[in-house]
């Protein structure tokens, strides 16, 4: 069961097991961004929808996420997933030749990202500028 989390970052924990209810996702975006800039909100969207699709092909399973509004106008977006040991390569995907574009667009969006490892999950966080 997916369920939100309490918290100042307000976020998302999940069941491994169930796939990413990524529209569910977006609207939480939205709603927890509804005094950002549409564009913003759009790139924490796309942000969002990719590291979750992500966490669940690559990192078996998604359980949890955050957007956390940064002071400089920027969000920074969270996704955990179970696989600490899983490798992220830009550009390339182990689920064949028509996938791995995920990252490029993170690449290309975010003014930042990087992982962070634990014995048990990874965070993939990014930063979204904000375009204003």
């Amino acid at each position: 069961m997916n369920t939100e989390t309490p918290g100042s970052s307000g976020g998302f924990a999940f069941s491994p097991h169930e796939p990413p209810p990524l529209s569910r996702l977006r609207q939480w975006v939205r709603t927890r961004l509804r005094d950002a800039s549409a564009d913003l909100v759009c790139d924490v969207e796309l942000v969002i929808t990719e590291l979750a699709s992500n966490a669940y092909d690559h990192g078996r399973g998604l359980l949890a996420v955050s957007v956390v509004p940064l002071a400089d106008g920027a969000v920074r977006v969270e996704v955990d997933d179970a696989a600490s040991d899983a490798v992220l390569r830009l550009g390339k995907s182990a689920l064949g030749t028509t996938r791995g574009r995920g990252l490029v667009v993170i690449d290309s969006v975010c003014s930042a990202w990087g992982v962070r490892r634990r014995p048990d999950r990874k965070t993939v966080w990014a930063t979204v500028p904000n375009p204003a």
